[in-house]
């Protein structure tokens, strides 16, 4: 039985810090029209996708919404930790 929220979590917080590696090494990225925290929102839908893929496979314990939220919300912690304390967006 796999349990979601053990790889969600986790992977929300890598993708925060992916994101924000990349927007505090590229600042243009991080001043575009799509807000760099909306790719935490792709992340999350294809993590998704791939869980319901899966669940017709395996037994998987689906996310709760207060799941999805904390990992949402750490993944945007991170990136603004990231970017915003080390100074990369202001450097335009």
């Amino acid at each position: 039985m796999v349990i979601a929220r053990n790889y969600y979590v986790p992977l929300m917080c890598f993708a925060g810090v992916v994101v924000g590696g990349y927007a505090r090494a590229h600042p243009e990225f991080a001043h575009s029209s799509v807000p760099p925290y909306v790719w935490l929102l792709g992340v999350s839908l294809v993590f998704d996708l791939a869980m319901m893929a899966l669940a017709s496979r395996i037994a998987i314990v689906p996310l709760s919404m207060n799941m999805r939220v904390i990992g949402f919300f750490s993944g945007v912690a991170l990136y603004m930790l990231i970017v915003y304390v080390s100074g990369g967006a202001a450097s335009t």
